[in-house]
């Protein structure tokens, strides 16, 4: 979904989408970290345009945990925290329309699940050639996201709002003066999240897992943590998933709104139109109380620019600015010496950020990961690839951290964590892992141009 997007952001995403595949890496290269320009405010949230106007309130069907016969849970290869299921018709029939003084007209709509710990809502239609807005916000809170119009939409004509957490989520559409022709879009679906670890309670993490809160690090915190974002997307089949991802830096320092990822998490444009970034989602002291992740910035919706199934990479253009402090520096050798350090920033289970340390133990070829449950390796839903071999011996991971950046000794990206034994369950071979760098990948973060939208790393 697009919001201020600037004609220089277009400009740097086309140009990394056009270069020609064969534009690999031709030594070995790195490039360091460097910090963010002053931050954006933009992306914060703000409040509804008119919280004085009531909102009609509908209740949804309880958010419900699939038994463990849910197909759901063997359909892809991350692990699911929520499904997608139609909207109760007519929803928007039910919005009442109100003046307001300075002209133009607002109505808003508030729908509740309980037990829900966040929700998501599918529209069908354009929107907003006649000026029309959307503001997405949170009842309880009162943080509002928007205005938004002009959605990107996928080959069916879908689009999503961003996510917000808890039981609530509110809708609120402006109408502006003397708009003509209004053109309203049809709510036909609601994503359901039934499962967050931590902060907004549930049982994801298994007893065994310890993790390190990043703020008790604080020499991490104030760095390479500010350049990890936590990502909530939808798969093409209806199942909602939490995974990690960062900032990668690019030799040219432009600050291209570039975000790495895990390819199990988002494969594809339709995925990545769906994918909310959320910033910041750390703790300032150790072990302190996790912020509400609805009071922080977000980017909705990306482009995407590279996949290599065989390394378990995505590399995604943000739509909209994000607000990473850090954009992360990356190596590209072939080799990483067993025994180096390496660790790890990532959102376990959807929440605020963790820390893992370990080293490597060196590496392996045509490794399986496969969803918990899977007898065998089937591909799909199971994935192969070759994997830098890294055992966290200090502090876990879990299904959410996927995706996250496992970094060397000088702080450079070198994989993306992938799975593992222990508390990252959905794989099936010891000890962590994470994907080789791909050349073609880091390509894309070496000049300003990469290969093909979407195109597959061969």
């Amino acid at each position: 979904m697009k919001r201020y997007l600037n004609i220089a952001l277009a400009i740097v995403l086309a140009a990394a989408a056009l270069a020609q595949e064969e534009n690999l890496l031709p030594t070995e290269v790195a490039v360091d970290g460097v910090p963010a320009p002053e931050p954006t405010t933009m992306l914060l949230p703000g409040t509804r345009l008119a919280p004085q106007i009531p909102a009609v309130q509908v209740q949804l069907p309880r958010t419900e945990r699939p038994d463990p016969s849910w197909e759901g849970y063997r359909a892809v290869g991350f692990h699911p925290a929520g499904y997608v299921a139609p909207a109760p018709p007519d929803l928007m029939k039910r919005l009442r329309w109100r003046n307001l003084p300075e002209g133009g007209r607002v109505a808003a709509l508030e729908l509740y699940s309980q037990d829900a710990k966040a929700l998501r809502v599918q529209f069908t239609g354009d929107f907003g050639r006649n000026g029309e807005q959307l503001r997405v916000y949170d009842p309880k809170g009162g943080y509002a996201f928007g205005p938004y119009s002009h959605p990107v939409l996928n080959e069916d004509g879908t689009w999503w709002t961003t996510i917000i957490f808890g039981e609530w989520i509110g809708l609120e559409f402006y109408l502006p003066l003397g708009a003509e022709r209004v053109q309203l879009p049809e709510l036909t679906a609601i994503a359901y999240v039934f499962e967050l670890e931590g902060a907004f309670g549930g049982d994801f993490a298994p007893a065994s897992c310890t993790f390190r809160d990043v703020a008790c690090e604080p020499d991490w915190r104030d760095s390479e943590a500010r350049g990890v974002t936590m990502l909530s997307f939808i798969s093409s089949s209806g199942i909602v998933g939490f995974c990690s991802g960062a900032a990668l830096n690019r030799a040219s320092v432009d600050f291209a709104p570039i975000i790495m990822t895990a390819h199990h998490c988002v494969d594809n444009q339709t995925e990545a139109n769906n994918t909310v970034f959320v910033w910041n989602f750390q703790n300032a002291t150790c072990d302190g109380t996790p912020p509400d992740p609805n009071s922080l910035p977000r980017s909705v919706g990306s482009l995407l620019l590279k996949r290599h199934p065989d390394s378990d990479w995505t590399l995604l253009g943000s739509r909209e600015p994000i607000a990473a402090g850090l954009y992360l520096g990356w190596d590209a050798s072939s080799s990483w010496a067993s025994g180096s350090a390496a660790t790890g920033i990532h959102h376990p289970g959807g929440t605020f950020k963790r820390i893992s340390f370990g080293a490597v133990v060196g590496s392996a070829n045509d490794v399986c990961f496969c969803p918990p449950g899977t007898p065998s390796c089937q591909v799909p839903p199971c994935f192969i690839a070759d994997t830098w071999r890294v055992d966290y011996t200090t502090y876990g991971t879990q299904p959410g951290s996927s995706g996250s950046p496992v970094m060397d000794g000088s702080r450079r990206v070198r994989g993306t964590l992938s799975g593992g034994s222990g508390c990252s369950t959905p794989c099936t071979k010891p000890p962590f892992a994470c994907r080789r760098t791909a050349r073609c990948v880091f390509a894309l973060a070496t000049t300003t141009s990469g290969s093909d939208s979407g195109a597959r790393c061969a």
